[in-house]
């Protein structure tokens, strides 16, 4: 997104605790560092890099590396990522969850892509330490409708609150 280390910058500069500033999507090291360097508290990307989890390990900032089979997954925790991003979410399902979590029950699993306020609270039941959301959240936003957004987040917010509680 063009200007987005100025919008990190802006934001992490702006925080008085109320949020964690991150970036995403980062496909290589040089923008990691970059983002890094800006503000940005963890890293989000669509693949697994070595050099970008090396880089983050050394900074001590989280690194979410999108992995989908169970070879990826296993590569990245060894690298040290704690949280894996399972991407595309929409081709996986949460009953893949319970089956990644079969071999694999000590995985951080955070599904993105597909993602939604109906589905979320299926998501955490099946396992997801966390969920991603890109679209579903902030559709919104592209029609200035910024109070629209605030609500679609408390939406998330409560909907994953419930499944937790439920789990």
């Amino acid at each position: 997104m063009p200007g987005a280390l100025d919008v990190i910058e802006a934001l992490a500069k702006k925080n008085e605790g109320q949020y964690v500033v991150g970036a995403g999507t980062v496909l290589d090291v040089t923008s990691a560092r970059m983002a890094i360097l800006k503000g940005a508290k963890f890293i989000v990307s669509p693949c697994f890099d070595k050099e970008v989890c090396e880089l983050c390990n050394l900074y001590d900032v989280p690194y979410m590396a999108g992995c989908y089979t169970i070879n990826e997954i296993v590569t990245a925790m060894k690298a040290g990522v704690e949280v894996i991003k399972i991407f595309p979410g929409s081709a996986a399902s949460p009953s893949y969850f319970k089956a990644v979590h079969g071999p694999l029950p000590q995985a951080n699993l955070m599904p993105t892509g597909g993602v939604s306020i109906e589905n979320a609270g299926d998501w955490i039941k099946a396992g997801a330490v966390a969920i991603g959301t890109g679209s579903d959240l902030s559709a919104p936003a592209k029609k200035g409708d910024y109070a629209e957004v605030t609500n679609r987040a408390k939406q998330f917010v409560a909907a994953v609150k419930k499944a937790r509680e439920e789990k």
